[in-house]
């Protein structure tokens, strides 16, 4: 499978409006830490997981907005921040 980043970027956009109009400007998320599974192990779906691991959404968050602030450099690996905190917002904003 292939991917664009104009893909994931008007995706994303779309996904936002989305929210946005069914009246979304926030969302607290009261969860913080949560289970992160290998990146070996998580798409070799013959064998079960075992290297589980503790992830925190606070952390995530705080990496994004330290890129977002310009207090650090973006890096590829700040979209596996983001993509935790996105995974949750899309938990809780159901609909």
């Amino acid at each position: 499978m292939r991917v664009t980043l104009e893909e994931l970027r008007a995706s994303a956009e779309r996904l936002f409006a989305h929210l946005e109009a069914r009246g979304y400007k926030d969302l607290e998320v009261d969860e913080d830490y949560y289970w992160e599974i290998e990146e070996a192990q998580r798409y070799d779906p013959t064998k079960e997981p075992s290297g589980f691991s503790m992830g925190q959404l606070s952390d995530d968050m705080s990496e994004v907005r330290r890129i977002l602030g310009g207090e650090a450099p973006p890096v590829a690996r700040g979209l596996v921040w983001l993509a935790a905190v996105l995974r949750r917002v899309g938990e809780q904003a159901i609909g």
